[in-house]
């Protein structure tokens, strides 16, 4: 039995003295993700640019649309005037011009937004440069999203750090629209 005490004693000591380090011990960083994604410089440029391309595009799709709708006044115009043959063939291109407007703003939208998540797309990568370069300046062990924490000190929060830090590296990311046939 005093062999036991003896064993639990020099267990505790070496316990009080070289204390174990926890899961939980270490630094941890925390950064909120979608604020910079939001009101960084390169992501209010791609904003812009998007709503430029878009207010483009809806011009255009606005022009098409007017005449489109003159194309098929004339053709109900025409309807009692032309044979029921040459009115179906008048109507079978309309109808064939109005398919092919529809696809190319399908096309449009669907490249539009291929362009912009590309675009974000790069911003999380320098997203992630910029912390890992912060982390290591900090010798953070953690980096994580503040989505993921419940309370914690403002001292831990890199978030306005990386955003200065985005903002000097990345000014702008340019929206690259391809158009393809």
């Amino acid at each position: 039995m005093r062999r036991f005490y003896y064993l639990f004693g020099i267990i505790a000591l070496f316990a009080l003295f070289f204390p174990v380090r926890g899961w939980a011990a270490g630094s941890i960083g925390v950064v909120d993700v979608s604020y910079i994604l939001t009101k960084s410089d390169a992501a209010l440029d791609i904003q812009k640019q998007r709503q430029a391309v878009r207010k483009s595009f809806l011009e255009e799709i606005s022009k098409t649309e007017q005449d489109l709708r003159a194309e098929e006044k004339d053709l109900l115009e025409k309807r009692g005037t032309v044979s029921q043959e040459e009115y179906l063939k008048l109507r079978q291109s309309y109808e064939a011009k109005l398919q092919e407007e529809r696809k190319k703003a399908q096309k449009y939208r669907r490249a539009l937004e291929e362009a912009s998540t590309a675009a974000m797309n790069k911003l999380r990568e320098q997203l992630y440069v910029v912390v890992q370069e912060i982390a290591n300046e900090r010798g953070f062990e953690l980096v994580i999203s503040n989505k993921n924490v419940i309370a914690g000190e403002k001292s831990l929060d890199i978030t306005e750090e990386t955003l200065k830090k985005i903002n000097e590296s990345l000014k702008k990311v340019p929206l690259k629209i391809e158009e393809g046939e």
